[in-house]
């Protein structure tokens, strides 16, 4: 496939001709004395500084980071030492022993806890070459934690400083201040401290993007399925990989590690602007490529041991806590990149996919094997009933604890239960997968049509299965990947080499004030918008610039939804303005929003952070449509309501169902011969919109009452007349 495109400058209110690097001429000097003496204006790293502002915040404050960091440190030398220590001194054939010989008589006796150990072994560590190399590499690298949580300190010590002098919210205040207060305050600190010179303005776009200009890349990367993702298992098929481990491969080859194609944080290295020097770069990230499967390979003894170690002491404590932890479930790191939009934080994601939590595990419940469940009752029924009379013998005679073998017959009896029970549905489960997967939708808003049109298909099951999947899976997944990173990425990754420069060459964008980062992240419907999610008058993208699944439409809703103070572009203003006249006529609701209506108008219906994400689920959906008035959430706060319909990106998949209803209808009813033919031409040139015809909201399950089971499974779709 040929690639046209070419990597551009954007231009905006306050672009200039002189280059990024060259004094700014046209930031008006300030005068004040703050601004003068400030040890925050022109702060050189933007990104992390940025990073920094928003990690203290969530962190919440100097002192729980500095004790999470020296927490992180002990638990790491705990679990060097501990090893060490139990390989050296643990005598492992007495550990399997029934009795110990006395010495100098032929009698045995019972096994001694005593007797385990033999702490002379640790005389003999410096004579084994393997034990000592591992202790070297667990020393550097403990040093190097150090190191980092010093200078982390250093840092965030100056984060409160900045918080204190600058934003006014000092340490005890910090809780009592969401991540809409603080980006309030920065933008008010610029027009004093002027932490940004080459701006004379903030917004909320500008500091999403300082934070999340690589995580931007990494989900625009996995919306257009440029990284490799899967792999294949003999008679399993294809199976989702995406892993900690793999992701940090990643971003070190493309964003931050040596040769890496962004010569600083924040601009992309001239060469891959242009496809003069293709081939040879593409050569380059090869060889890249190359070495780094090839260092993967020969660490991964050493990496595989800490990452079983690790994972062990993590789960040991939890496990004996919690039996059944690992059949619980939790979003897979692929699908957290799946259904995060662009510009969004880890906070704001984690609120979302959070919210939908329970709706998923209702639906996943929904999906279950009669001869299994059938098996896991009788597994449970007789381990159970042989748990029950060993328990109530040891009640009657506690010495048969000291029997042998007989603790340990117990526990594992108690394991089978605990996980048997895993695979029972309770009984009061309602079968209704597509009730469910509407719920599941309204909080990851982005989603492939068929989970919506058929969530009762196996196929689909699977497919969210592997975003939604057991823990144990995840534990898994990051044992393996030490040993499959490697060969992901030089079979997989080194081919599309080629993909990777044309996708940093046509989708970059030099933001004024910002930098380089991924134009997908500028949320411009004309550029990457999908003619299928209400943009088809305004896009002027082709398959390969737009964004699938309506991820550039969604992600601005979701955006101005977060930022209610945020202004966008006109094509963007127009695109919210034109999406609210849609939902309002879909609603019924009389329009009266002119083109020229500013855009603190069209947002002002959009759900705000503190108010939808505030309002009980039982309410969500009857306030799109409540009088002027207000709503009481949580702590007491209160939500205004402004006259009209609120918007959220589940309208947008709403209208973008009944587009797509709606343009089958009429490719049906224009084929010759098609029954009805007529009936439908004059339904397609006389009737109104067919928004008007749409009385309730699409994806809203109808209630299950009885015998109305079966129907409960299908979605709600109200049709057009004759349809």
């Amino acid at each position: 496939m040929s690639l046209k495109g070419e990597y551009h400058r954007l231009k905006t209110a306050e672009d200039s001709e002189e280059d990024e690097d060259s004094p700014p001429t046209h930031v008006l000097l300030h005068t004040t004395h703050f601004a003068k003496g400030s040890r925050w204006n022109h702060v050189e790293n933007l990104d992390e500084f940025f990073e920094k502002v928003y990690q203290y915040q969530q962190n919440n404050g100097l002192a729980a980071i500095a004790l999470a960091d020296i927490m992180e440190i002990l638990q790491f030398a705990f679990i060097i030492s501990f090893t060490t220590f139990i390989v050296t001194c643990l005598r492992f054939r007495i550990l399997w022993a029934d009795k110990v010989p006395i010495v100098e008589t032929n009698m045995t006796r019972d096994v001694l806890f005593s007797d385990l150990f033999d702490l002379s072994q640790l005389k003999t560590i410096p004579d084994s070459f393997t034990l000592v190399v591992f202790l070297m590499m667990a020393v550097l690298f403990g040093v190097h934690r150090m190191c980092r949580a010093g200078w982390r300190f250093y840092k965030f010590w100056e984060m409160r400083n900045f918080y204190s002098d600058a934003l006014k919210i000092a340490p005890h205040q910090l809780r009592d201040c969401t991540w809409l207060d603080v980006v309030k305050r920065l933008k008010e600190a610029q027009k004093d401290v002027m932490i940004n010179i080459r701006k004379q303005e903030l917004t909320e776009l500008d500091i999403y993007h300082r934070i999340l200009r690589f995580k931007n890349y990494m989900v625009a990367f996995v919306n257009k399925s440029i990284l490799p993702c899967k792999i294949t298992i003999p008679f399993l098929g294809d199976k989702l990989f995406f892993t900690r481990g793999l992701l940090f491969n990643y971003e070190l080859l493309l964003f931050w590690g040596p040769g890496a194609p962004f010569k600083s944080s924040f601009h992309l290295d001239e060469q891959y602007k242009s496809a003069i020097r293709k081939q040879d770069l593409v050569k380059k990230l090869q060889f890249r490529i190359t070495l780094l499967a090839l260092a993967n390979l020969l660490f991964f003894p050493f990496i595989l041991l800490y990452q079983v170690l690790y994972s062990f002491f993590s789960y040991a404590e939890v496990v004996k806590r919690e039996p059944g932890v690992f059949g619980k479930r939790s979003w897979s790191l692929y699908g957290r990149h799946f259904f995060r939009n662009f510009n969004e934080l880890d906070h704001e994601l984690d609120m979302r996919l959070g919210f939908a939590y329970k709706s998923a595990t209702r639906y996943v419940d929904t999906f279950t094997s009669p001869l299994l469940v059938i098996l896991a009752k009788n597994v449970v029924f007789f381990a159970g009933s042989l748990l029950g009379v060993l328990v109530v013998m040891t009640i009657i005679q506690e010495d048969l604890l000291t029997a042998h073998n007989l603790l340990a017959i117990i526990s594992l009896l108690g394991l089978t239960v605990t996980v048997g029970v895993l695979f029972i549905p309770d009984e009061n489960t309602v079968r209704c997968p597509a009730q469910h997967m509407a719920e599941v939708l309204k909080h990851v808003q982005c989603m492939p049509d068929l989970w919506k049109e058929q969530p009762h298909l196996v196929e689909v099951y699977l497919e969210f299965t592997q975003m939604f999947q057991f823990k144990v899976v995840t534990l898994l997944d990051d044992l393996l990947s030490p040993v499959v990173t490697p060969f992901m990425l030089y079979f997989q990754l080194r081919p599309r080499a080629g993909d990777i420069i044309d996708f940093f060459r046509n989708f970059t964008i030099d933001v004024s004030g910002v930098g380089d980062v991924c134009s997908f992240a500028e949320m411009n419907v004309k550029k990457h918008g999908h003619p299928n999610w209400m943009s088809g008058g305004m896009t002027r993208a082709n398959q390969y610039e737009q964004a699938e699944l309506g991820k550039t439409e969604v992600s601005l809703i979701n955006f101005a939804s977060k930022n209610p103070q945020w202004k966008p572009n006109e094509d963007e203003t127009v695109f919210i303005s034109q999406l609210k006249e849609s939902v309002e006529e879909m609603e019924g609701v009389s329009v009266h929003t002119s083109k020229q209506q500013p855009v603190e108008e069209s947002l002002r219906y959009i759900s705000l952070e503190h108010s939808m994400s505030s309002v009980p689920d039982s309410l969500k959906w009857s306030v799109w449509n409540v009088r002027p008035g207000q709503l009481e959430g949580p702590r007491g706060q209160v939500i205004m309501v402004e006259q009209g319909v609120a918007m959220d990106p589940i309208r947008l998949h709403q209208l973008h169902d009944l587009q797509k209803h709606v343009t089958v209808t009429q490719q049906f009813a224009a084929a010759p011969g098609a029954p009805g033919h007529s009936q439908h031409q004059t339904w397609t040139n006389a009737a109104p919109s067919p928004l008007s015809e749409l009385k309730e909201p699409l994806l809203v399950p109808s209630p299950v009452q009885g015998s109305d089971q079966q129907s409960a499974d299908q979605t709600v779709l109200n049709m057009p007349p004759d349809s």
